[in-house]
């Protein structure tokens, strides 16, 4: 017997009260969501199966720091449907502040989990932005995923290549444009793309994938200092960002809690 549309609205809602009860808090203003990565892989199958946009940020402390300065960037923020907490000093400080545990998942992490359920979907996904690197990662992750339906890839301005999105009809997306612009042109021009189901801003995953920048060993993720690692790499690139998301981030967080409340 096929099922009305009143069923599917009560299926859709206890979906969404499940995933919503996962969110833990807000720091710096901007909400945090902590799921393990096979509940993540389930939204992902769901929202690519269904029929509103989800846009996902993957929050790591610079994201906080920027958000704590340009308003409108901590809207989005605040707007999205999943902000995923990838970070060490978001872990960090939430625990060590509010009793909070919560999960990490990369944004690399992530990225690729949204090509392997797009794959196992049978979903489409456009890969934009990263500047030489893109057709490498793109051929990367079709070589991992077999299935993976790629519907086009390209670097460029953002407003120049809407058009070139819209006309391939991808369900899902990553954008590589660095934050904010990457989460601001996602929340501009999803609306435009009717097909999207899901949009991701990755920032330098495409790097990453293609070969440009070599990941910390396993065991340097695992404990959370990949962050010193890339700064060995690229020192002069990584100083002054490190210094932001180590520092900067770390004063506004105590800030926030033990600061003059009034």
């Amino acid at each position: 017997m096929p099922t009305d549309r009143t069923d599917e609205g009560i299926i859709d809602f206890f979906k969404n009260f499940r995933h919503r009860i996962l969110v833990k808090f807000k720091l710096l203003g901007v909400r945090i969501d902590s799921f393990e990565k096979d509940e993540l892989a389930r939204i992902f199958a769901e929202k690519l199966s269904g029929s509103k946009f989800c846009h996902v940020a993957t929050v790591n402390p610079e994201f906080l720091v920027t958000a704590h300065h340009d308003i409108s960037f901590k809207k989005i923020l605040n707007h999205t449907e999943l902000n995923i907490c990838d970070g060490v000093g978001i872990q960090g400080m939430s625990r060590f502040l509010y009793g909070k545990k919560i999960s990490r998942i990369t944004g690399v992490e992530t990225a690729e989990l949204l090509c392997k359920i797009c794959a196992q979907e049978k979903k489409s996904i456009f890969f934009l932005g990263g500047r030489n690197v893109v057709e490498i990662a793109a051929s990367k992750m079709q070589k991992k995923y077999p299935n993976l339906k790629i519907a086009g890839y390209a670097e460029g301005t953002p407003n120049e290549l809407l058009s070139e999105v819209k006309e391939v009809k991808p369900a899902a997306i990553l954008v590589a444009y660095g934050a904010p612009a990457q989460e601001k042109w996602i929340a501009e021009y999803y609306k435009e793309i009717p097909s999207l189901r899901i949009g991701i801003g990755i920032g330098g995953t495409f790097d990453f994938w293609a070969g440009k920048v070599k990941r910390a060993p396993n065991f340097a993720r695992k404990i959370g200092i990949e962050w010193l690692w890339r700064l060995f790499q690229e020192p002069k690139k990584r100083a002054k960002r490190i210094w932001k998301a180590v520092f900067v981030f770390s004063k506004l967080a105590l800030q926030e809690k033990f600061g003059d409340k009034e």
